[in-house]
């Protein structure tokens, strides 16, 4: 439901892709990677919703201005939360930031999560990966009593999604003869294990369907630093080059090749071994640009004919 399945997708006509758009329904893109004239493959992404926040919120005491317009928000992974403020009424000492807290009671930054500055006007965008619960709170925003907090809770999905493929090349839609599926995208060197049959595929005389399910969306439950470099446990969790990870959760492939671990943009976590619910890799952080030390990778977890965790 989170994206990263690689698709498949024979035709005529594709040309070199360039002003090729694929998307199922509203829910996903598809990056397009490899292009040839009659076929194409590319890689889903969920389609990100920004939420805003802005200080129109009415405090009981000071009135509007203090609170913000929802202070409990709900989203789903994937999805951006923008917080935008503007103090009508301001002085030197006064103004809104958003930092985030270890719990509802307190007030002070966690030293690792997001982070804004203070002032009577700002704006701060976070986007959130990992289902949980996400509390904030203001810096004062005058004297030492007045904080304005909230909670951003990230929710899985818990049902299935159908969305029918649309291609199109500019404004012009393509047309679609359905046929039986083929199989899998072929990866080099990897051979894939069979799919699960937790679904039954969708049916369509008309378009091709793409069902984003629940059941085939792999999970992490927890990334330990097993050996060589570590850094204290954060969200993003830290990882460097040459220590090695232990992921836990639900929906691996026992195949471990299947198992893609990314850190950052540019590295990877070999995987050793793997289970359905735990992979051991190892951090790869050489390259063309080598990672970076003290810096925080984010990691992604994709599985091959599943998706991404």
């Amino acid at each position: 439901t989170l994206g990263g399945t690689m698709v498949k997708i024979s035709g005529s006509g594709f040309g070199n892709c360039s002003n090729i758009d694929v998307k199922f329904g509203d829910l996903m893109t598809c990056e397009v990677s490899e292009c040839s004239n009659t076929e194409l493959i590319c890689n889903t992404e969920r389609i990100s919703k920004v939420h805003q926040l802005n200080n129109g919120g009415r405090h009981p005491v000071y009135g509007p201005g203090y609170v913000w317009s929802d202070i409990e928000l709900e989203i789903l992974p994937g999805d951006t939360v923008e917080w935008v403020w503007n103090l009508q009424v301001a002085s030197k000492e006064t103004g809104i930031s958003v930092q985030q807290v270890e719990s509802p009671a307190n007030n002070e930054w966690d030293g690792k999560g997001f982070k804004s500055e203070k002032g009577p006007k700002g704006r701060l965008r976070q986007q959130f990966y990992s289902p949980g619960d996400y509390f904030y709170s203001s810096q004062p925003v005058f004297g030492k009593e007045l904080f304005m907090k909230g909670k951003i809770q990230v929710v899985s999905d818990t049902e299935d999604s159908t969305s029918a493929l649309s291609v199109m090349m500019e404004d012009i839609p393509a047309a679609q003869e359905v046929v039986a599926d083929t199989g899998s995208v072929a990866y080099d060197g990897c051979a894939l294990s069979p799919g699960s049959d937790c679904i039954a595929d969708p049916v369509s005389s008309h378009a091709f369907l793409f069902t984003m399910a629940v059941c085939l969306t792999p999970s992490v439950s927890s990334v330990v630093i097993s050996s060589g470099s570590s850094n204290a446990s954060a969200m993003p969790i830290s990882g460097f080059n040459g220590a090695g990870l232990i992921i836990e959760g639900s929906g691996f492939s026992d195949n471990s090749c299947q198992n893609v671990v990314s850190l950052g943009d540019n590295h990877h976590c070999v995987v050793t071994s793997s289970s359905t619910s735990q992979l051991t890799c190892t951090v790869d952080g050489a390259g063309e640009t080598p990672m970076p030390s003290l810096k925080e990778q984010k990691i992604a977890v994709t599985v091959r004919n599943s998706g991404s965790a």
